[in-house]
């Protein structure tokens, strides 16, 4: 069974994509410490945002298939540093997340995942309304069987 490590930013989305992709219901709690479930490893925002943590990043990313990196679409900034995705030694993808609101900026979350040295396909998503969840999710299950963890 593969399991993937969601990183990014505070407020990124990746409690919420992961809820979506477990058919939990959506609800918004601050990750306060690393959540660890069979299928996912959620990590709090900081440990992208304070680069002293980048280690507990690394260290996490050898229980793992693949890396998720989330990039806030109405984010004017990234805390990814220059090709970060680098460091890992796992496949690496990149997804936009909020690409419904209306500040989203897609071209620019491009930008960044490019700049942290992540490659295209970019997956923009959703978990408002569903939009793009659904490559994650065929994703998700080639990797897991049923997806379920």
């Amino acid at each position: 069974m593969g399991r993937i490590l969601l990183i990014g930013g505070i407020g990124a989305g990746k409690t919420s994509l992961k809820q979506m992709l477990m058919d939990e219901q959506l609800s918004y709690q601050k990750t306060q410490m690393i959540d660890f479930t069979h299928t996912f490893i959620d990590c709090p925002g900081e440990y992208l945002e304070i680069p002293r943590f980048y280690h507990v990043l690394i260290d996490a990313s050898h229980q793992v298939s693949e890396i998720w990196a989330l990039q806030d679409a109405t984010k004017q900034r990234t805390f990814y540093p220059p090709k970060f995705s680098k460091v890992f030694r796992k496949p690496i993808i990149g997804v936009i997340t909020k690409v419904d609101l209306a500040n989203a900026d897609i071209k620019q979350a491009r930008t960044f995942l490019h700049y942290a040295g992540i490659e295209e396909p970019f997956y923009p998503t959703s978990v408002m309304n569903g939009e793009g969840v659904a490559p994650l999710r065929r994703r998700l299950e080639a990797l897991n069987g049923s997806g379920k963890g």
